[in-house]
């Protein structure tokens, strides 16, 4: 069942076509068979997973239907801690640490009755939009985006139906506008980082990446709770369930005739974008004809775009003193790969002045762009400038629409904004460049409006099939 959805399989599961234990074999069997070239995982954990297959299938002899995850194969990044296994940040600081306690958000997805299927290959302390050694399942050449990139690759592929990643700057978007899959980045403290390697304490969220809104919102269910033990968790509003699954849309088939009929889709001017390239704009409006058919009304709006000065002077202080409270960076410098040893030192010769000048500037482009969305229900937008890029220019510079660019800001440019405002952000495939590549339509929301942002992408992808290509 290598592409089929959450919910389909859900079901299948509880009707009894076909069992936990089975879907693990055939999950194992699928790695076994693709990742050898793809590389989306570290660890596999499969004499655990086959252990909690059999008692999942005995709880639900018994009567005991947790919920739509009971039974279903979940890869988790491996900056998040499951207990008992590895847990490497895609480091070899690291290489040898077993986590001795389980992350909030494992805890939770066991708590639903999944099934945790392995660790995902990540950039190294996530510290990069891309994850090597990961593949793209669409094009080996080119990078499967990061830093989830191992989460995202796992799941385009068909080794997994969900996936658990981080996203400090874009790490569960990028990843999944280059893989072709759909990936949520909640509202800054909707999900706990409790049990999860942080790399920049005030932009990190963890969310889940599936092949569809619906999925998503399966897993976000299960995952979103205040945790006291994360000094950044948050209450929002109360989840009921099901909540952001079954009455995502209503009506029969999952939608009405006018589902989106009464929603303003906020547009940034063409400054915010460019550069872009032509294929991405072209789908990219598409998508904006497809949501305004459905009776959205899409508006043109004016954003302030941050500059990546400003993201990196917050970003490069908060990892520096994370690697320094574990003393890491003093007793195992040798061991950091040379991209992310230069990047801690210099996030240790940035004035604390400087820091706080951006943390300023960053509570007035959070004001402004909370302003805009007192006049819209979500900011629609691509992803990424650019489809994924050829694995040697990682980190190079490259030309979009004629203009010359660092691949990594390029990547991070149309993401990183809603890291600093903290707002929910999701990427849904939305169309293809000539040569094949999936490109990512970016919707972005109100705090705590994870419902609006899920119910806009699942509008689009019932009247789309671009999720389901394989």
């Amino acid at each position: 069942m290598p592409y089929t959805s959450i919910q389909e399989i859900a079901e299948e599961i509880h009707s009894g076509v076909i069992t936990p234990t089975e879907l693990v074999l055939e999950t194992l069997e699928r790695i076994d068979t693709l990742d050898g070239d793809i590389q989306a995982f570290i660890t596999v954990m499969r004499e655990q997973a086959l252990k909690d297959a059999e008692q999942a299938e005995h709880e639900m002899r018994t009567g005991l239907y947790r919920s739509q995850l009971h039974g279903m194969p979940i890869a988790i990044k491996d900056l998040i801690a499951v207990k008992g296994v590895r847990t490497t940040a895609g480091s070899r600081v690291l290489a040898d640490h077993i986590s001795q306690e389980e992350a909030l958000v494992v805890e939770l997805l066991r708590k639903a009755g999944a099934i945790i299927i392995g660790k995902t290959n990540t950039f190294e302390f996530a510290y990069g939009p891309y994850s090597p050694p990961t593949r793209n399942p669409w094009d080996y050449t080119r990078t499967a985006g990061g830093s989830s990139g191992g989460s995202a690759a796992a799941v385009a592929a068909g080794m997994c139906p969900g996936a658990i990643g981080t996203d400090t700057g874009g790490s569960i978007r990028i990843p999944s506008a280059c893989c072709g899959i759909t990936g949520l980045k909640p509202t800054y403290g909707r999900v706990s980082c409790y049990g999860v390697i942080p790399l920049s304490w005030s932009l990190d969220h963890v969310g889940p990446l599936g092949r569809s809104a619906q999925d998503c919102a399966i897993l976000f269910d299960a995952i979103a709770k205040y945790d006291p033990r994360d000094p950044n968790s948050v209450a929002g509003p109360p989840i009921t369930p099901s909540r952001y699954t079954a009455t995502l849309i209503g009506g029969t088939e999952g939608r009405g005739p006018l589902s989106l009929q009464g929603l303003k889709l906020g547009v940034p001017q063409e400054e915010f974008f460019t550069p872009l390239d032509p294929a991405v704009r072209s789908v990219w409006r598409a998508a904006l004809h497809v949501l305004a058919e459905e009776g959205a009304e899409v508006l043109d709006i004016e954003l302030t775009r941050p500059t990546m000065e400003l993201y990196r002077t917050i970003q490069f202080p908060e990892a520096t003193l994370a690697h320094l409270q574990r003393g890491w960076l003093t007793e195992r410098a040798e061991l950091y790969g040379q991209v992310v040893y230069t990047r801690l030192l210099q996030g240790q010769k940035i004035p604390a002045i400087d820091y706080l000048r951006a943390q300023h500037e960053r509570r007035i482009f959070s004001s402004s762009i909370r302003a805009v969305l007192q006049r819209v229900d979500a900011i629609v937008l691509p992803t990424l400038p650019v489809a994924a890029i050829p694995t040697e220019q990682i980190g190079q510079d490259i030309e979009i629409d004629g203009v010359s660019e660092n691949a990594t800001t390029a990547l991070l440019r149309l993401t990183m904004p809603f890291n600093l405002a903290g707002l929910p952000a999701l990427s849904c495939p939305c169309g293809f460049t000539t040569g094949g590549l999936p490109i990512g339509l970016q919707i972005a929301g109100k705090p705590f409006e994870e419902a609006t942002v899920l119910r806009i992408a699942h509008a689009y992808q019932q009247l789309t099939d671009w999720h389901r290509r394989g």
